[in-house]
């Protein structure tokens, strides 16, 4: 079964045949992706930063409520904010950053969405770029991992830094990105994308091709297993988010979520496309903790269902274990 890489689809520049890209990074005030708060971009070239920018940003005035979960995560508060401009205040000194370039960010797919959030709201000029996701050049690059969030990654590669400062993510984004390559023994990012099988993204106004890498066929358990909104509640229709990471993905929860129960997180799974399972099983994707166990879960304490993912996870299974805040990126 082959994989087209997508070189006949419309690419924004011509540097993914070099060593040239920048790293994003957004944090947001609450669940909504127009919430933005916090924005940095580092330039990378030749495997050396070349410019670097970050911004403390005023949300719009329909997204500017903080929520404590997300205070607690990035430590940013509203008098942090108020005399900040807002994103399209800063548009016209982040354009010509972006546009025409390959963009890198860790969970590439909530980086992104923001920013296209962002510009649709403000009704501002669409830049035009390639997008590279290191998420997924790091499960194809160092497997069993317990998970491939970029502060695991990150620790696994000796780097240390203050994760959910924008700078620092958009930095050590970067530092990863430039590993990979080190280790597939690559000069391009043309080259990176073939080595992987991964397509490159691409953005524009009219157009959107995901960042996406063939993993090869993956089953999805048998019919007992598959659970789907539209089978749960009287539903028109049934158009789920195929470029979402938990598409046909199969999820399991532990522990307490403070950003929202159980069952409304579920159902954001379920209207995704995702599939939801009670138990950890060789079938599972994602095994998502609340916060207080997976602080439990970093300190050596483990419980029922992480011991059994790890060991699955040590089998060759493709599971990861990932902290409430992770999937709150994947579903917004």
């Amino acid at each position: 079964m082959s994989y087209s890489i997508g070189w006949d689809k419309p690419l924004s520049c011509s540097n993914i045949d070099c060593n040239e890209f920048i790293c994003i990074d957004f944090e947001t005030a609450n669940s909504k992706r127009q919430s933005v708060c916090q924005f940095a971009l580092i330039y990378f070239k030749d495997g050396v930063v070349i410019q670097e920018k970050e911004w403390l940003i005023k949300p719009p005035k329909d997204y500017r409520n903080f929520s404590e979960f997300n205070i607690q995560i990035h430590g940013i508060r509203p008098e942090d904010i108020k005399d900040k401009p807002e994103f399209n205040e800063l548009w016209n000194e982040i354009y010509p950053l972006l546009n025409g370039k390959t963009l890198v960010a860790h969970n590439a797919p909530f980086d992104v969405g923001v920013l296209r959030s962002l510009i649709e709201y403000y009704n501002i000029d669409y830049p035009e770029f390639n997008f590279i996701c290191t998420c997924s050049v790091a499960r194809k690059t160092w497997d069993k991992q317990i998970n491939y969030t970029l502060k695991n990654i990150a620790n696994q590669l000796g780097y240390l830094f203050n994760h959910h400062d924008a700078h620092d993510d958009s930095r050590t984004c970067g530092k990863i990105l430039l590993e990979a390559m080190k280790y597939h023994k690559v000069k391009t990012l043309k080259e990176l994308a073939e080595k992987i099988n991964m397509q490159i993204g691409y953005v524009s106004e009219d157009y959107y091709l995901p960042c996406s890498i063939y993993n090869g066929f993956k089953g999805l358990g048998g019919k007992n297993d598959r659970v789907k909104v539209c089978e749960l509640t009287p539903a028109s229709n049934c158009e789920f988010d195929e470029d979402n990471p938990l598409y046909n993905q199969h999820v399991v929860f532990t522990g307490t979520l403070i950003s929202m129960t159980r069952q409304i997180a579920m159902q954001k799974v379920l209207n995704i496309g995702g599939l939801i399972d009670q138990g950890v099983t060789k079938n599972t994707n994602y095994l998502v903790m609340g916060v207080q166990d997976y602080a439990i879960f970093s300190d050596g304490k483990e419980s029922s269902k992480t011991k059994k993912a790890k060991r699955y996870i040590e089998e060759g299974q493709d599971i990861q274990i990932i902290h409430e805040d992770d999937f709150i990126k994947m579903i917004i």
